[in-house]
């Protein structure tokens, strides 16, 4: 498959928001497609690991993975997973937390780690420092080293507690350095944009190529 045009004008204001707070657009104002190709010095290993969102988009991920010379990229995606809360076990998958404790464990030390999670934990907790407790178990666990995009979320039925979320996410990957935050908020939330299913929160198969152009873009400035 391709990411084609159609695939990238559909994202209007999409964004990326980095460690500096500062708004970088991709989207070319001629209209032109913005260049896919592998950026010297880019990640050549990656690892993802997140929710429905990302299992459903796999396949335009693994496609942008390897336009940017990313051969075998290791993505785990899981309807319903959550950052801290799931053992695998009676239908309800791994956490974040232990699916990359699983990760590590097998010795995977790619360039370059990819997180999508928080959809599945917004407006379950009631204070910005909860989301900022959650989001530290993921950081603290990867190598200091590693580049790290997040993903974040978008889910209108908790829409002022994914605010907060993504709030505090972009704080916690100022800290950490080495670090950005792909605004799939900006992507889904955006006006007149065709990029979500029916139920409002799963991306369509536009969504899923937005998706994967916003991670591998983020990818392209760490």
């Amino acid at each position: 498959m391709t990411l084609d045009r159609r695939s990238f004008l559909v994202l209007g204001a999409f964004t990326l928001v980095g460690c500096s707070s500062t708004l970088v657009s991709t989207r070319d104002p001629s209209g032109s497609l913005p260049p896919l190709s592998e950026v010297p010095g880019g990640p050549t290993s990656v690892v993802m690991v997140g929710d429905s969102i990302t299992e459903g988009s796999t396949p335009s991920l693994t496609a942008a993975f390897h336009a940017i010379g990313i051969a075998e990229p290791r993505i785990e995606g899981k309807a319903k997973r959550r950052i801290e809360v799931g053992n695998g076990k009676g239908g309800v998958p791994l956490s974040g937390v232990k699916q990359v404790y699983s990760l590590l464990s097998e010795g995977l030390h790619p360039d370059a780690w990819v997180i999508e999670l928080g959809t599945n934990d917004v407006g379950s907790y009631a204070k910005p420092d909860d989301y900022g407790a959650l989001i530290d178990e993921i950081v603290v666990m990867l190598p200091a080293d590693a580049r790290l995009v997040w993903v974040n979320t978008y889910r209108s039925q908790y829409l002022d507690a994914t605010k907060v979320f993504n709030l505090v996410l972009v704080d916690r990957m100022q800290r950490r350095g080495k670090a950005v935050v792909a605004d799939w908020f900006g992507v889904a939330s955006a006006k007149n944009e065709s990029v979500l299913s029916s139920d409002g929160l799963h991306p369509n198969k536009n969504g899923q190529n937005a998706l994967a152009l916003l991670v591998v873009q983020a990818l392209q400035r760490l």
